[in-house]
């Protein structure tokens, strides 16, 4: 579809990341204005003609993500009532993707209840960076695509760490694609997964790991960095076990409590959140999403 058929917003959790996208692409960007009355309902008002055109929204549903989510919703119906051809939401960052399954009696599918969400308020497509688990993906009956990030950060580590002396490293066995895919930009390195058990929510305890680190350089790659607690208690038991130096990798920066990542040479994150956090390295994701948004 020719440019000047689409047309790209942003919502109150990504200006910022809209912005570089709007710029990269040369898709124009839109106006809406969102208001919260006194009783704390939201209205979302599409000001631009969409009428008969593809309308892309980035939002990505982190804190407060009922709030994030519901913006995105209402702008979904908004747009569709104004004539929009086809709706098409970015999600940098997706919200409630850890609730993809039932832990303990009487819980629900979090991610499902989101997808099924956005298909029922009339999205015709998904984007969406780093998800969580692949488990999520299922849930929808709508196109959904994954972006992976792992070749822009394999980009910045080029320089920084020899494959023949690194260990690349998921904190959590059921990251451990991430971990392996991501170790495939480094030809020769080796890869050490953790099991981990969490007792309850923003909880974790690391039980074990396998894999050499004695005298290597290490990469802990993860899609969240929320607590921190998964992050240091694996920090602890690589340095316990005599590694190098130690290099972390978090996509979303959620950072939802006043906890840091402590021990590591480096912490790398992505734009997908907009938070402002000391101490950490902002890997811009954008160009990932532009690229496809450029084929369509």
């Amino acid at each position: 579809m020719p440019m000047e058929n689409k047309i790209l917003f942003y919502l109150t959790s990504s200006k910022a990341f809209a912005t570089k996208v709007s710029k990269e692409t040369g898709i124009p960007l839109g106006n809406v204005d969102i208001k919260y009355f006194s009783d704390g309902e939201l209205l979302v008002q599409c000001l631009s003609d969409v009428n008969d055109k593809e309308v892309i929204v980035i939002q990505s549903t982190g804190k407060p993500s009922a709030q994030t989510l519901f913006e995105l919703e209402l702008f979904a119906d908004a747009v569709k009532n104004a004539g929009a051809k086809k709706v098409v939401a970015c999600l940098p960052y997706y919200g409630y993707c850890r609730q993809d399954r039932i832990s303990y009696d009487g819980e629900p599918v979090s991610a499902r209840v989101v997808a099924k969400v956005l298909e029922t308020v009339g999205f015709d497509q998904v984007y969406t960076i780093d998800l969580h688990t692949e488990e999520v993906e299922k849930y929808f009956s709508i196109n959904l695509v994954n972006l992976k990030p792992f070749g822009i950060y394999a980009e910045y580590f080029k320089d920084k760490v020899d494959p023949k002396d690194l260990v690349v490293i998921t904190p959590d066995h059921g990251s451990d694609d991430r971990a392996i895919a991501f170790g495939k930009y480094f030809p020769g390195c080796s890869v050490g997964f953790f099991t981990k058990h969490r007792p309850r929510p923003n909880q974790s305890e690391v039980l074990s790991f396998k894999g050499d680190v004695e005298g290597k350089t290490c990469i802990v790659i993860d899609d969240i960095i929320d607590t921190c607690g998964t992050i240091n208690n694996a920090i602890d038991v690589l340095t316990n076990k005599k590694a190098k130096k130690i290099f972390v990798i978090g996509t979303h920066a959620v950072f939802s409590s006043s906890n840091r990542v402590k021990g590591a040479s480096e912490v790398v994150v992505s734009d997908t959140l907009e938070n402002k956090i000391e101490g950490v390295r902002v890997i811009s994701v954008t160009k990932l999403l532009s690229d496809e948004l450029k084929k369509r």
